[in-house]
């Protein structure tokens, strides 16, 4: 996926700010797709100059004025074909298993610190997907049922994704603190 086409389905709902679209961002798919303010508005100015959007500048005095941006017909198409085509299967880089992977060099209290650090962000991300906040809720109140569903789905595969790096770490980390060196039998 690029930040592209997920702009371009966000604008598709309704014109926004880049203010607007990080927030929206922030609160939907950073879980699988993050991205800075910065990222955001460069990507917003090369959509522009691909003619995917138009900006609608709205004077806001005193303050600086704020560019609010616009899905354009060929920015809808672009999306509609991006969102029918089959994407390829994504590299997954996680620097931490390659520092496992070299942990029969590393004494067994300096491996289970590092598998302990992961199961603490996998705990904290668990609890975050499980724990929509209240006002998320209300504002999707009104949404369209559907959008919703496909949305939370999303949330979904994230509780699974956390749930078996949990279960996977506390396995490792009780393997290396019994001392057995074999691999583990993992049951889905």
């Amino acid at each position: 996926m690029s930040l592209e086409h997920a702009i371009l389905g966000f604008l598709n709902y309704e014109p926004m700010s880049g203010y607007d679209v990080k927030k929206i961002v922030d609160l939907s798919v950073s879980h699988f797709w993050p991205a800075v303010q910065s990222q955001i508005y460069k990507t917003l100015a090369r959509m522009e100059k691909e003619d995917w959007l138009t900006v609608e500048t709205i004077s806001q005095d005193p303050r600086p004025p704020r560019k609010v941006y616009h899905l354009t017909d060929s920015g809808r198409q672009e999306l509609f074909r991006w969102l029918n085509e089959p994407q390829p299967a994504s590299e997954v880089r996680l620097a931490w298993l390659i520092q496992i992977f070299f942990g029969g060099r590393m004494k067994d209290a300096q491996v289970i610190a590092l598998l302990e650090h992961q199961l603490n962000i996998q705990r904290k991300k668990l609890v975050g997907f499980t724990s929509i906040p209240d006002q998320t809720k209300q504002d999707m109140q009104d949404d369209d049922p559907r959008d919703k569903f496909f949305w939370m789905l999303t949330i979904d595969y994230g509780v699974s994704q956390a749930i078996a790096q949990v279960k996977w770490l506390e396995i490792a980390i009780n393997t290396i603190k019994l001392g057995e060196y074999h691999l583990p039998t993992i049951q889905a």
